[in-house]
């Protein structure tokens, strides 16, 4: 990238966030399009409920410990590659493949054996018959999560070399043969086509990804070179990721538990009610937080710090100053949207303005989780990792507190709204505490005399040497 050294703002990653952007749209409009044929198909049945707790856990258990591997390894790439070349870069990478691929793969088996009690813990409302079905479904799509190691390492590693189009596109092929599978085997197999689709599709997306980064010169077969300091920097970043991660995630496993006890149609409604606000942080979030990342990566690699909080602060203006109409248009006109979009087959107009409820609560987090991506990203860049875990904690109890008190004032959309607060919560807390250590990089930065800190930046949270505490 060329530099830009002293302007706050470059053009370059505002366009890939931009197109990381266009193409996951593309992607969540085909989910969408699931999601509208699935309603319609089967409205708020047991069988979708069941499909979507089953969804639940191997989509949770993929996004924290193979979602969790890209924030760790994509800044110590960039720091190896610019440090040691590219030949101990790609020895780092395929490292970093084969321990993924190791961990998931034993995670998954881990999961079989524990399907029986987990499920139950999950859907405590479900009835015997409702609970197999679940237990059928979930075993159908369990084998996405080692799969899902692949596709996100081959996708870290095609972002480092700006082949954002082709990583932010390819996910495109799981609704899209969910899509296939429902409207050719639906009638016969029922949910159960739901899932199989589920599953083909991520083989699918897999191996276009793994294509991708072939056509690079990117090795597509995990190989183990031992450990060294580079690997090692990666794992220490890649467990608080981890755990911090596992328990923002533990949000929405608590929402979708909560939601069990509120009576049938409850799970549907959340998730349907929700499902415009999922579609919105993947295409701007999501798109922000992808693209961002090489970028901040690079700025610390050169230690350009300046140009870091500048960069910080501008983004943050721009992409939420971007979204609020965008909000505003969709809060205000939520229940035409929900009419439009599921009225159809089961989905009646009795569960028409519940939805809408529950939508608009939920559009609310958009602008936090906006400069939220931000924020988690550059802590990633700065290796400062070990926030994460703090944060998580007082939003997964935050979360518990707000979702008993809302959910019975509110019912389902007091749980809408306590995701929202709980996510500007955690925003206050990582904010405040990134500036408290940009200041002190900053500050040392400007009383170095000479040579650059040995690999990684940081060695130690700043508390440890300055006790403001949190």
């Amino acid at each position: 990238m060329v530099s830009s050294r002293g302007r706050p703002l470059s053009w370059r990653v505002l366009f890939q966030m931009a197109t990381v952007g266009a193409y996951t749209a593309l992607v969540k409009m085909a989910g969408a399009a699931k999601v509208v044929l699935t309603a319609r198909a089967f409205g708020m049945s047991d069988g979708v409920e069941a499909y979507l707790i089953a969804f639940l856990l191997p989509s949770f258990v993929s996004d924290i410990l193979a979602g969790s591997l890209s924030p760790a390894l994509v800044p110590a790439f960039i720091e190896v590659s610019h440090r040691e070349g590219r030949e101990a870069a790609n020895r780092l990478y395929q490292g970093a493949l084969a321990a993924a691929v190791g961990l998931l793969s034993l995670v998954a088996l881990v999961l079989v054996a524990g399907a029986p009690w987990i499920l139950h813990a999950l859907a405590l409302g479900f009835s015997a018959p409702k609970l197999a079905l679940t237990g059928s479904l979930f075993l159908t799509m369990l084998p996405i999560v080692p799969i899902t190691a692949l596709t996100i390492t081959w996708r870290s590693i095609l972002n480092t070399e700006g082949h954002f189009a082709l990583a932010a596109a390819a996910p495109a092929l799981t609704p899209l043969v969910t899509i296939l599978f429902l409207l050719g085997f639906g009638h016969e197999w029922g949910v159960q086509s739901l899932a199989a689709g589920t599953l083909a599709g991520s083989v699918l997306e897999a191996v276009l990804l793994g294509a991708g980064a072939s056509r690079l010169g990117f090795p597509v077969v995990p190989r183990w070179y031992g450990r060294n300091a580079a690997l090692d920097h990666v794992l220490a970043q890649y467990g608080p990721v981890v755990l911090g991660t596992l328990l923002l995630g533990g949000v929405t496993l608590i929402d979708q538990a909560m939601a069990t006890m509120l009576g049938a149609g409850s799970v549907a409604a959340l998730n349907y009610g929700t499902r415009v606000t999922m579609v919105l942080i993947a295409i701007g979030p999501g798109a922000v937080a992808t693209a961002i990342l090489p970028h901040f990566s690079r700025l610390t690699a050169s230690q350009d710090w300046d140009h870091v909080r500048g960069s910080l602060r501008s983004y943050a203006v721009i992409i939420v100053g971007v979204a609020l109409p965008v909000i505003g248009f969709l809060i205000a006109f939520s229940e035409p949207l929900v009419r439009l979009f599921f009225e159809r087959g089961q989905f009646t107009g009795a569960a028409t303005g519940l939805v809408a409820t529950v939508q608009r609560y939920s559009l609310l987090q958009i602008p936090a989780a906006l400069v939220m991506a931000l924020v988690l990203r550059l802590i990633s860049s700065m290796r400062l990792n070990y926030l994460l875990p703090r944060a998580a904690v007082l939003s997964v109890a935050l979360n518990l507190v707000l979702d008993v008190l809302l959910m019975r004032w509110m019912g389902i959309a007091g749980i809408a709204l306590s995701t929202t607060l709980v996510q500007v919560a955690a925003l206050a807390y990582l904010w405040l505490r990134l500036r408290a250590e940009l200041a002190f990089t900053l500050d040392r930065a400007s009383t170095r005399i000479s040579g650059k800190p040995d690999f990684p930046i940081r060695e130690e949270p700043l508390e440890t040497r300055s006790r403001g505490g949190c």
